[in-house]
């Protein structure tokens, strides 16, 4: 018999490969017919929306300055320039008799504007922006209103609460003392932060150095780290969270090490996270970044003792106790000013406040803040709020003015709005340099910044000028 053979039956054919997207979008674009002048518009009408958007904001900012001009002569005042701002790169620019001195290659390269100047002035045409001026405020009101959407700075969160993103990411991130962490910061400023110089990320140094500089003076340090709203109402934030949850604040990773370091150093750190969350009510503002008064006034009661038992002030010599009034103020909150809604928008309304504005009981008039007196506040906005008329909540009810109420004595504040880590007491240090030592005849330095500046804030280390010597009373 025959021996037959069995060829194997032939497989499915391979799959092609699939394409990449570029080979797909390389394909369908080499095969794109257009009917004829169709190319040519599309090209003419990109160019034109391109042209459109720097000639009319040409047009309406000459149309504002030649207004502002106008009104500046009428009222004998130095008339603004005529050209639109985006003509102030000329100012960044070298000038003809610097660029006739360079000799050398390194000089041209010393010509060049700063990293911080360019994208300061591209930062200050963004937010002078028509486009962004017409177009922003209704697109962000339809992304807030129907979707609950914020942006970079506020996040929307429950009951129609608002939150400061890097508030969120002090409790979200890792911990501000780990060494990667330190690292990152310090590096990632360099390379392309917008100040363009180096951060000094580790608020431990600074304080250290800071308590040193003070104790050397025979002054007292103590250090007022205020919490931050989503640490005391994460369920405004997220449904996740009850009422409940409030009673113990949320923390950063590396807080109970900070203190740690605190203790070891000698710094005396007040609870203020503490002394927040026993204040009755809400202790934030609804759509703001800030403490309520309520919050506020517990924390000054509770500080003022602490300063009282443990400061060592002497009895108060000054004659001067301060008594308080009550007012009721209204506003929208900063972070409602972040989201660059319409004027008139409906979806925050201001929110209604008691606040206590405090006098001088002998003469009625407003708290000050006094030079010779021997406790000192360095603080922030937090400091500022119910003080400042600008921040829109009330005046003379502040965190400094309270302080004078509970201590019943004078009280000396520098106080700065942005740059907690630092502005307060680089301000100081500005003072003493201009020969107003703010340190003379202090015995306590309160230092009150928002406790995200752990995580994000630059802590520079600032050397105070030498104390002078006076010839009728030795060393001040």
């Amino acid at each position: 018999m025959a021996e037959t053979t069995t060829t194997p039956a032939a497989g499915p054919p391979p799959l092609p490969r699939p394409e990449t997207r570029e080979e797909e979008a390389d394909r369908a674009l080499r095969h794109t017919a257009f009917a004829p002048g169709v190319a040519p518009a599309l090209c003419a009408l990109f160019l034109l929306t391109i042209a459109a958007i720097p000639v009319l904001q040409h047009v309406v900012e000459i149309r504002r300055n030649v207004a502002a001009r106008r009104e500046a002569r009428a009222q004998d005042l130095p008339t603004p320039p005529l050209l639109p701002q985006a003509w102030d790169v000329l100012r960044l620019l070298p000038t003809w008799a610097e660029i006739r001195a360079v000799h050398h290659p390194a000089d041209a390269l010393a010509l060049l504007p700063p990293e911080p100047e360019i994208r300061a002035f591209e930062t200050a045409l963004e937010e002078q922006s028509v486009l962004s001026e017409w177009a922003l405020p209704p697109v962000q009101q339809s992304l807030t209103g129907l979707l609950g959407a914020g942006n970079e700075q506020a996040y929307v969160g429950r009951e129609g609460w608002l939150h400061y993103r890097p508030d969120v990411e002090y409790l979200t991130g890792p911990g501000f003392l780990d060494p990667a962490r330190l690292r990152l910061r310090e590096s990632a400023t360099v390379e392309g932060g917008q100040t363009g110089a180096a951060v000094q990320p580790d608020p431990v140094k600074a304080l250290v150095r800071f308590h040193e500089q003070l104790s050397a003076r025979g002054i007292r340090l103590i250090v007022v780290p205020v919490p931050v709203k989503p640490m005391l109402h994460p369920e405004k934030l997220s449904a996740r969270y009850g009422p409940s949850s409030t009673a113990a604040a949320l923390q950063n990773a590396s807080y109970a090490r900070f203190l740690g370091e605190m203790a070891r150093a000698g710094v005396t750190v007040f609870g203020a996270p503490a002394a927040v969350a026993e204040a009755p009510g809400p202790q934030f503002l609804a759509a703001d970044t800030h403490w309520t008064p309520a919050a506020m006034e517990r924390t000054a009661s509770a500080l003022a003792r602490f300063v009282t038992a443990r400061g060592g002030l002497p009895p108060d010599a000054s004659g001067k106790t301060y008594t308080r009034r009550e007012a009721e103020v209204a506003s929208g909150g900063d972070i409602v000013d972040m989201l660059k809604l319409p004027r008139g928008q409906r979806l925050f309304v201001p929110q209604r406040v008691r606040v206590h504005p405090v006098d001088e009981a002998e003469t009625g008039e407003p708290w000050y803040p006094h030079r010779n007196a021997d406790v000192l506040l360095l603080g922030d906005s937090f400091s500022n709020i119910y003080s400042l008329g600008g921040m829109g909540w009330g005046e003379g009810a502040g965190f400094a003015p309270q302080l004078s109420y509970y201590l019943q004595r004078p009280v000396d504040a520098i106080v700065v709005n942005a740059g907690g880590a630092y502005a307060a007491r680089q301000r100081l240090r500005q003072e003493m340099l201009r020969g107003r030592d703010r340190l003379r005849g202090k015995r306590v330095v309160l230092y009150e910044f928002a406790i995200r500046d752990l995580a994000s804030g630059d802590w520079k280390l600032l050397d105070l000028p030498p104390r002078k010597r006076t010839a009728g009373d030795g060393i001040e």
